[in-house]
Order: structure tokens, then sequence, then C-alpha cells
């Protein structure tokens, strides 16, 4: 494995150079614009089957500690079960806003807390977003005095049923249901041994999928994807994974432990 960590732009391209033939290169010293350099992608990536992370192993592991000196709380009523560090506006889709946004700020600062002992996942993509998608980017804010959103949530997942996730569709009365698009980010803390693959099918939700719900749960029955192109994420401990989140998509059993952080990225209309 190489690690970058110069913040210095020749480095990157010397350190695809050092890596060997289907090695792992960790790039942690370009949070922030130092320039610009060539690369080949075909020669100095493709063709050697370099894999890039977004963590290095030891930045997820001083992270999977932290995360295990705070614990999990495990959602109710939710089956199978999902542990999690953190708030959700999911929760609260048919309660009152005030809720949601009173326990943003100790969710906030229980993040704060994690991340301090390791790395800022939030914060790294923040900064490559604003680097080179938008300066604009920002953690979601909801007016009339309530504030903003919680980001980082914090997943202990051995298996999830087939879902999607849209503002649109679970949050019409936010702020973000006001959203044009909507991509979901996992970083990858702990991968399991074995299985814990994350199947993303072809296929977007649309109201008329409603009928696919099952009642009393957040899943949908799976004749809806049967005849879906479907592409498998293998979990890979440092990943980083950005999907269309309103594309239905499920968590397979594996073997250990699945911990991510994540979030979701949405594109606001223009006159919001």
């Amino acid at each position: 494995m190489t690690i970058e960590a110069t913040s210095i732009p020749i480095a990157v391209k010397e350190g695809l150079n050092m890596t060997r033939n289907g090695g792992r290169y960790v790039i942690v010293g370009h949070y922030t614009n130092t320039g610009e350099i060539i690369i080949n992608p075909h020669l100095e990536i493709n063709l050697k089957h370099i894999d890039i992370r977004f963590a290095s192993i030891e930045e997820c592991h001083k992270l999977a500690l932290a995360i295990e000196k705070v614990g999990f709380d495990f959602y109710i009523n939710v089956k199978p079960p999902i542990g999690r560090i953190g708030i959700t506006q999911f929760e609260y889709r048919n309660r009152n806003k005030s809720g949601y946004f009173d326990g943003v700020r100790k969710a906030t600062e229980t993040y704060n807390k994690v991340t301090y002992l390791s790395f800022d996942p939030l914060k790294r993509l923040a900064t490559i977003l604003r680097q080179n998608v938008s300066s604009k980017v920002q953690i979601a804010y909801e007016n009339e005095g309530y504030g903003y959103y919680f980001a980082g949530l914090i997943r202990h997942i051995n298996i999830a049923l087939l879902h999607l996730d849209f503002a649109g569709l679970d949050a019409p009365d936010w702020t973000i249901g006001n959203i044009t698009s909507q991509l979901v980010w996992n970083v990858y803390i702990k991968a399991p041994s074995q299985g814990g693959i994350c199947k993303v099918y072809n296929c977007q939700w649309q109201p008329e999928d409603e009928k696919y719900k099952i009642p009393g749960s957040y899943g949908y029955d799976s004749s809806l994807v049967a005849n879906s192109e479907v592409k498998h994420n293998i979990p890979l401990t440092g990943d980083l994974v950005i999907f269309n989140s309103r594309n239905f998509h499920e968590v397979l059993p594996g073997i250990g432990e699945r911990i991510t952080i994540s979030s979701f990225i949405g594109k606001m209309r223009e006159e919001i």
C-alpha cells in the first residue's frame, strides 16, 4: 500500500509509479487545492489495477475504535435491526420538525467527538466537492429558525431491505423536499469479511411504485426490481461509494461488522 501525505502535486504521480500492480493507493495530502499535474489514467491507474481509497485502513481503524466507545442506538421497530449514531429526518417525517432539530445539536456533538479521534469523512468530502463541483456546497438549512440539518450518520447495517431514499418523497414539507436530484454517499469504516454487498438496481422510484411497499415496513417487495439491471458494490474498508439514492437498493447479509458513515447530496432548485 502507498500513502501520499505530502500536499505536493507531483508526489501524487510519483506515488502512482511507486505502487505495485494491484496495489492500493491512499491519498490524504490533497484536501486543499495545491495545483495540477498531468496523469495518464490508463498507464498509471487502470493498467496497474490500482485501488485508490478515500481513507486509509489506519484512519478507519481509529474511527472504528472511537465509534465502539460511543456505541450504537438501534432504531425502534425496524427489522432487521439497524444501529446508528446520529439522527435522520426520516425518523421525524410524520412528526414535528422541532423534535428533529432539537436532536441535531446533540447528534453533531457526538459525531465531532467520534471523528476528533481520527478524521472527519464529511469535512473531507465537502472539501473535495467545493473544489471540484461547486463552492456553494454546504449543509442543508431549514428556514423559520430551525437551523442546519444533521449530516454524517454512522450506521451498523448487516442487512437492509429493498428501499430507496428521496427527500421529495420523505420530506415534501421540509426544505430538503425541494431538491431536484439526490445522491447518497457511503464511506466504509469497517467492512465484513464476507458478503454485505449493496445491490443497486437500475430502477428509480416512481409514485406508482408505492403499491409494492411492504405494510408496516420501510421496505418494498422484491418483485418490483425482478427484471431490472443490478450493480453489486462489494464493501471495502476506506472506500467511498456514491450513487443515485432514488434507485432502489438493498444490503445483503454479511459475516462480520459492516459500519458506514453516510449522508445525502441534493441539488436544490435555483429559486430556493
